[in-house]
């Protein structure tokens, strides 16, 4: 491939990212405007609270655990031993996303629907204080972004863009965030995606280098696990598919090593086959 054509390609493909986040950006600020007004971040919150009766509990608080950090946590190991290259930008996005959240919550201090409202639906624990933004929303949509923002596929980034909103919109389903809270939580993610994905080359790790950091990653997921607690007592099905996902990031990465070692296995075996063609010549 030229130098020209590589160059071109990476043109091409930093514009269709500059679009993608620039568009995407629009319409998120574009709802962030229709929420700043509070009678209808209030009309809107109970429009979409509403329709919780109509909707299983279960199937709720599954969509919406998919925005907790072990949930996703989970799946992004996996993901990133797909695609280890990848592996710098998710954490710098991370670590932006744990620093911005958590002081906008405590800056604003936003009371939560329950604390405000007198008739709602709750699904899950109840909670009243450090509203906005959601946190669970700029997880979901910081993943889908690193994602969207990699994948040149148009479909791709549809549908992690739908899946991401599902997440935001169970919070305002069992009563957790106000429709601004999401809105800002995904602005939130979706840039601090964007800044990870610009200013963070793809890299090139070792094999201990990448086995380390899944098992750092792992090890972390486990010990926040066994720290929090149940967000949803009553419906035990939202930690059996939490659960699930850690046993499945622990299995891909035993599968990782297997395969590592039995590739080296294999060129070992070639080059002994090689020498030994050499000496019997």
């Amino acid at each position: 491939m030229s130098v020209n054509h590589q160059n071109f390609i990476e043109a091409t493909s930093a514009k269709e990212l500059q679009n993608f986040f620039y568009s995407t950006i629009f319409i998120l600020f574009f709802l962030h405007l229709l929420t700043l007004n509070q009678a209808s971040n209030y009309e809107i919150f109970n429009s979409i609270n509403a329709m919780s009766s109509l909707i299983p509990q279960w199937l709720q608080a599954v969509v919406n655990d998919f925005g907790n950090g072990i949930t996703l946590g989970a799946i992004i190991v996996c993901y990133l031993v797909k695609r280890p290259e990848m592996m710098c930008r998710v954490l710098f996005a991370a670590v932006l996303s744990l620093i911005c959240v958590p002081l906008l919550k405590q800056y604003f201090d936003a009371p939560r629907p329950p604390q405000v409202l007198e008739y709602l639906n709750i699904v899950g624990e109840a909670r009243y204080k450090h509203s906005f933004p959601s946190g669970h929303t700029a997880t979901a949509f910081l993943f889908a972004g690193l994602i969207s923002m990699f994948d040149l596929r148009a479909k791709v980034k549809v549908t992690l863009l739908i899946l991401a909103a599902c997440v935001g919109g169970s919070r305002i389903l069992i009563g957790a965030h106000w429709p601004a809270d999401v809105v800002m939580g995904a602005i939130i993610g979706l840039s601090c995606a964007y800044v990870a994905t610009k200013f963070c080359p793809l890299i090139t790790l070792t094999f201990r280098k990448k086995l380390l950091a899944y098992l750092l990653l792992i090890s972390a997921l486990i010990i926040s696990e066994m720290k929090s607690g149940y967000d949803f007592p009553t419906i035990p099905l939202v930690q059996y598919v939490r659960w699930g996902l850690l046993l499945f990031s622990v299995i891909a990465v035993v599968i990782f090593i297997y395969r590592e070692f039995s590739a080296g296995i294999d060129e070992k075996f070639v080059s002994i086959g090689m020498k030994l063609n050499k000496s019997n010549q």
